[in-house]
């Protein structure tokens, strides 16, 4: 009879830890898109395919906030810690400018650690529809064999995310778009999104985004959304007695 008791309590514990704690079950991988020095060599856009595309390229610029490579690194980071202080495990698939990762290694980061999601971090060109910018959310295509194992978390995904992160920055919000041509999708066998987080062509845009505190502001509505996601796709309990 003590032993039962004793079982009870450890279940009640647990429970309770597993409704307070849901986080630190967690991982998220995240992709500050491009890097310093662009590589355009050729690489296959998903496992088997005769279609290529640049390996990298080294993105946009904004004329006052400067290379897109080096504001997504910053909210990148910004965004690791956020998520690591919640009591989720993070893994950045780079963390310098100085590096050599195509779009498909970077999936296989991703792949490598099975991350609950895969954020790859970006800024659009342009000033967006009507000169107005915005933001905007990228998820994989259907495609069987690449991407129809991960389709549906990650459109889920994208949806939970743009919503929260445009109404928490006030940017406009211009929605979701599939996409099948993107490498870093299709060779990603976890769930994963795009978010272009503004036009840095836009002047009101590339001016918030020159500043530390608003590339705080996205990076705490990136890990708002994030953990809005990852939530939901928990239970209660997500562990096993033996």
């Amino acid at each position: 009879m003590a032993r039962g008791i004793k079982a009870s309590a450890f279940l009640i514990i647990m429970l309770t830890f597993a409704m307070v704690s849901p986080s630190f079950a967690f991982l998220v991988c995240i992709d500050p898109g491009h890097q310093e020095y662009a590589n355009y060599g050729l690489e296959p856009i998903g496992p088997g395919s005769s279609t290529m595309k640049a390996k990298v390229s080294s993105g946009t610029s904004g004329a006052i906030a400067g290379p897109e490579y080096v504001v997504v690194l910053d909210i990148g980071l910004k965004l690791r810690d956020l998520l690591e202080d919640a009591g989720t495990s993070v893994v950045m698939t780079r963390t310098t400018h100085d590096v050599d990762i195509s779009n498909s290694e970077r999936a296989l980061i991703a792949n490598d650690c099975n991350a609950d999601l895969f954020v790859r971090l970006h800024c659009n060109s342009g000033s967006g529809p009507g000169g107005n910018g915005g933001c905007f959310t990228l998820y994989p295509a259907y495609h069987d064999g690449w991407t129809d194992d991960i389709y549906e978390e990650s459109l889920s995904a994208a949806q939970i995310i743009q919503q929260i992160y445009a109404q928490d920055t006030g940017l406009p919000d211009l929605g979701l778009t599939e996409r099948s041509d993107i490498t870093g999708f299709n060779w990603s066998d976890v769930p994963v999104i795009l978010p272009e987080m503004l036009h840095m062509g836009n002047s009101v845009e590339d001016n918030l985004v020159s500043t530390d505190s608003f590339r705080q502001t996205m990076a705490e509505a990136l890990k708002h959304g994030i953990m809005e996601y990852l939530n939901s796709t928990s239970s209660i309990v997500d562990w096993q007695l033996y």
